[in-house]
């Protein structure tokens, strides 16, 4: 598959420096946000040995997957052959991508966009597949889409009886709208969280079509899937759980936040973008500084598991 032009991706952002610098950014504090979770119970670590981590962005989360699985032996049946983990990061951007250089042999990174048909030679291939804040990806009914080819990345495993697992897992973490635009009472991040859910809205992204959500989508999917079960949700409010990094959180949401709503200016073709963000952004901060105000946004964990099948 070749390379996905950027005006073809439904990508908000523009693969810089400042981008990647954000979704490493993002990914410490989201990570924090979940109690320092790379992985979710019940998946265990040492059934898997094939990763694939769908929107990787910069590679930042297998990294940290690495780090946390490598120290653990693989004690699945068909790992016996295989001396490492293999890790692949898959995105519809591959600007982001990390340098060739800078990461192990066992690590690669491709071009693939969820809602195309799954490649031959990645069927069946990973026992875990990692999904995060790809909300802003789909239009209305096309999460359906997506699990159904995360279930196809997954091992299809059968016997000549059902039982319960040990089968590959997803896990999918996600904001729905609601945490997109973050719920803080500040009349300017009101003003750029409306420019972003027009935007959104006239694009017919499932992230804005409430009550539906991403995550609510997803569950919805799952659960009606024949090939999945142990369909599961935990939700990790930053009030509740990350009041700690308190100025993280706001510092991190404020910087997607405003670097959306200038993309957005800039695609409409207004002349007076730069003036126009200055006055949202610092209007923000000082709404936030001086109410002493706090993001307050949901992350959902979402994990499903692939069954066995009954050999026919």
């Amino acid at each position: 598959m070749g390379p996905i032009e950027l005006e073809e991706s439904l990508y908000l952002f523009e693969p810089d420096e400042e981008e990647r610098a954000r979704l490493n950014n993002q990914h410490r504090v989201l990570i924090r946000l979940i109690e320092n979770r790379i992985l979710h119970a019940p998946i265990d670590p040492s059934a898997i040995a094939t990763v694939a981590d769908v929107g990787t962005g910069t590679g930042i989360w297998l990294d940290a997957l690495a780090t946390h699985l490598d120290a653990i032996p693989i004690l699945t049946p068909a790992a016996t052959d295989q001396v490492q983990r293999q890790y692949d990061g898959l995105d519809m951007t591959p600007a982001n991508f990390p340098a060739a250089q800078s990461h192990p042999d066992n690590f690669h990174y491709d071009v693939y966009n969820i809602l195309q048909p799954v490649p031959e030679e990645r069927k069946g291939k990973y026992d875990l597949v990692h999904v995060r804040l790809l909300a802003a990806a789909f239009s209305k009914g096309q999460v359906d889409i997506a699990v159904d080819n995360l279930v196809q990345l997954l091992p299809k495993l059968t016997g000549d009886f059902a039982r319960e697992g040990p089968g590959g897992w997803i896990q999918w973490e996600e904001l729905d709208g609601d945490s997109w635009a973050g719920r803080v009472p500040s009349p300017h991040v009101r003003e750029m969280s409306e420019l972003g859910r027009k935007h959104m809205e006239a694009k017919e992204w499932e992230l804005h079509l409430f009550p539906q959500s991403v995550p609510a989508a997803f569950l919805k999917a799952a659960k009606a899937h024949p090939s999945l079960q142990n369909v599961s949700e935990k939700i990790y409010n930053t009030v509740t759980h990350g009041y700690e990094i308190k100025d993280a959180i706001n510092s991190t949401w404020l910087w997607s936040c405003t670097r959306s709503a200038k993309m957005i200016l800039l695609a409409s073709g207004k002349s007076n973008v730069e003036e126009e963000m200055q006055r949202l952004e610092q209007g923000a901060r000082r709404d936030i500084e001086r109410g002493g105000l706090f993001w307050d946004s949901d992350e959902h964990v979402l994990l499903a598991q692939r069954k066995w099948q009954i050999n026919t």
